[in-house]
């Protein structure tokens, strides 16, 4: 990435506000994540007893990070399943 295309911007989390730099076609995904992992975070923070903010934080990467292990697993069984299909319908033609 080129010092020319990167942006550096200012998201909310945890009640703070911290500063990324990111190129400009990332800067409306890593808002959007900000606000899901902000969103996360307060959730864990109110439904638990979890008191501090880093330990809440912790819970919530976790918790991200089980949720795309199982986005890809189910992905890698789709692609399966559509490359098998595939090949059935290039054996029938």
């Amino acid at each position: 990435m080129s010092a020319g295309n990167s942006n550096t911007i200012s998201v909310e989390i945890m009640g703070r506000q911290h500063q990324f730099a990111c190129s400009a076609e990332q800067e409306e995904g890593l808002k959007e994540a900000a606000s899901n992992l902000d969103v996360m975070f307060k959730g864990i923070k109110q439904q638990s007893s979890v008191g501090n903010n880093e330990r809440a934080l912790l819970v919530a990467a976790l918790n991200l990070s089980y949720q795309l292990l199982t986005a890809n697993s189910q992905l890698e069984k789709h692609q399966l399943c559509h490359s098998h299909l595939i090949s059935t319908l290039q054996a029938s033609l």
